[in-house]
């Protein structure tokens, strides 16, 4: 195998094994009343793992805070000390095909931003992330926030409001969420002063796909409360209680707003909240970070720019929150789902196992 090194066998399948198929399917259809079919893919789920991508850092001496990043993870080998200035000098392999790129972005003509954290790097701040080992992971993070200043002046009926439409949205997209992960893929979505904070981590093949679904389903979500094609059912109304009671930032007079708010309302006032907070927002950020390359990280900015273009532009809305503030720890959904639990990550991945400890 060429990334591991391993040595594997292949078996030659029967050449009537089609045939033999179509037999099967038919004595299954005819006698027992079911109908064989071919399996179905996940979409999320990559047939090829491919290995994580290595990153340098620049030296002190060379100047600037850029880094290079080696795009073909299969020709890597490791680099070596030039032997003229073996202290600060870095003399990279000519296999394979290293970039250097930028760590940030601005997106011109928008009101969108792009922070992209390298891979292992501490001195950053970033989404807290599961403990690994240091070695490079196949696994990746995004975080789209979605700027706006409403929520920071929200009474306790709007936020109540607020959060029934996006746990309202929890089970409206557990097809999705069920894909996600099988394929180690979670997400967290969360209301703050700076506007709406919606976290993905997982595979970086497959990581942006999933945010792209996910991004255009939210925007379909008011539509179908609001024409009546999705019902808000009473669990969601009771988790919602449940979140008030425990949650120990509001007021006990709050937690009763809320509860009354919880109890009285249609699926058309909260559509109703979720479309006036999209219709508040103006701009957004993405940051990325873990295996996932610069330009891969621009082109989902571009995606995400597309997808919430029509909820992108609110005057009276802006707002520039620091990073730290919008960086804090999400609380994933699912909660067991992890890219290193997939067969033959390890085989790959250092981080997920690879190296014995």
């Amino acid at each position: 195998e060429p990334i591991t090194g391993a040595r594997y066998f292949v078996e030659s399948r029967a050449n009537g094994a089609s045939s033999y198929f179509k037999s099967l399917s038919w004595f299954a259809a005819t006698f027992d009343g079911e109908e064989m079919t071919r399996p179905y893919l996940n979409p999320l789920l990559p047939t090829k793992f491919r290995a994580p991508r290595p990153v340098i850092e620049r030296r002190a001496a060379w100047g600037g805070s850029r880094y290079f990043y080696l795009e073909d993870a299969s020709a890597y080998e490791e680099p070596v000390r030039s032997p003229r200035d073996s202290r600060d000098s870095l003399k990279l392999t000519n296999i394979g095909k290293w970039r250097e790129l930028p760590t940030e972005r601005l997106s011109e003509g928008s009101n969108w931003k792009l922070w992209h954290i390298p891979p292992a790097k501490k001195d950053f701040i970033g989404l807290p992330l599961p403990v690994r080992p240091p070695e490079p992971s196949v696994e990746c993070a995004f975080v789209v926030q979605l700027l706006s200043s409403l929520p920071s002046t929200f009474t306790s009926g709007q936020l109540a409001l607020a959060n029934l439409w996006l746990l309202s949205f929890d089970d409206a997209i557990l097809d999705l969420a069920e894909l996600g992960v099988t394929a180690g893929i979670a997400y967290e979505t969360s209301m703050n002063t700076a506007g709406l904070r919606i976290s993905f981590r997982g595979v970086s093949q497959t990581l942006p796909s999933y945010v792209r679904r996910f991004c255009r389903r939210l925007l379909q979500h008011h539509v179908k409360l609001l024409d009546g094609s999705a019902k808000i059912s009473d669990s969601v109304y009771q988790r919602a209680i449940s979140d008030a009671n425990r949650s120990p930032k509001i007021s006990r007079l709050q937690k009763q707003q809320v509860i009354d708010t919880a109890s009285e309302v249609s699926e058309k006032d909260v559509a109703k909240q979720g479309l006036f907070f999209l219709r508040c927002v103006n701009g957004g950020y993405l940051i990325s970070q873990g295996d996932v390359l610069p330009n891969e990280s621009l082109k989902l900015l571009g995606d995400c720019e597309e997808i919430f273009r029509d909820f992108s532009s609110a005057d009276g809305f802006a707002v520039e929150p620091d990073l730290r503030s919008i960086l804090y720890r999400p609380f994933w959904k699912p909660r067991d789902a992890s890219p290193c639990l997939l067969p033959g990550i390890s085989l790959i991945s250092d981080s997920c196992g690879r190296i014995p400890r």
